[in-house]
């Protein structure tokens, strides 16, 4: 999650999530839904975890015994923002991997989610080398897809590059990840950002800045739900269509 969404948290009653958001939740429920991991899980760790939406989101599923929030904007006074946030929930924050990794020293089955972070590092080996134990734990890592829709908006959200799905999996197969599961998702956003692009139109919208109202904001999320079952679908037949976001999803 961008490090953007952090000016928000003292005001937690008063802003609209933004649509990416929820219908980047809802992909990752679905992947997991239909993956071979056996819930609940011992663990499942969050890098980049931003302002804890998602790993909420699967604290509510029951889908782990222990949680574990990680990213480099954790001081002790955002935790402490966060847990107040989150009812005081039985999520552990850590500002690093290492420092977790350093903490949390017995072995358990682990899911480790890292969406949307390995674009914000200049070198991904920043996290990968960290993740070098072949544990027989399972990862899934999602980033924005496509390089040649790489604008002003990627830098507003401190992006170093966008990748096409083999970039991704010859990233992940350097580092001994086996994958499991791969492909695109939201097609309809792609499009979107190659119009914004042919049309030079600079996009100042960030996480923590979105201000459509309830009517619009449900109507992108039903755009992004179509879409997303529509790939679905295609993926179930052996077509793959690209998206704006491609993801991996692991086991080592």
């Amino acid at each position: 999650m961008d490090i953007s969404e952090f000016s928000r948290l003292n005001d937690k009653g008063n802003y609209s999530r933004h649509p990416w958001e929820t219908s980047r939740k809802n992909v990752l429920h679905t992947f997991l839904k239909q993956s071979e991991i056996q819930f609940p899980i011992e663990r499942i760790v969050d890098i980049g975890s931003g302002d804890a939406f998602v790993i909420h989101t699967l604290v509510e599923k029951n889908l782990a015994k222990e949680y574990y929030a990680i990213d480099t904007a954790y001081t002790p006074e955002v935790i402490a923002q966060l847990k107040s946030n989150n009812n005081n929930s039985q999520v552990v924050y850590f500002q690093n991997l290492k420092e977790y990794l350093t903490t949390v020293t017995e072995k358990a089955p682990t899911l480790y989610l890292c969406m949307d972070v390995l674009e914000h590092l200049e070198e991904e080996k920043i996290i990968l080398d960290d993740l070098q134990s072949k544990d027989n734990n399972y990862f899934f890592f999602a980033v924005p897809a496509f390089q040649s829709v790489f604008s002003s908006h990627d830098v507003l959200l401190g992006h170093y590059r966008r990748y096409t799905l083999k970039q991704l999996m010859t990233v992940l197969n350097n580092y001994q990840f086996t994958i499991i599961d791969k492909g695109y998702y939201f097609t309809s956003l792609l499009l979107f950002r190659k119009l914004d692009k042919f049309l030079k139109k600079d996009k100042d919208e960030s996480i923590d800045n979105w201000e459509a109202g309830k009517l619009k904001t449900a109507a992108i999320n039903t755009m992004l739900t179509i879409d997303f079952k529509i790939s679905l679908l295609l993926k179930k037949l052996g077509v793959t269509v690209p998206g704006l976001s491609c993801y991996c999803l692991c086991k080592k």
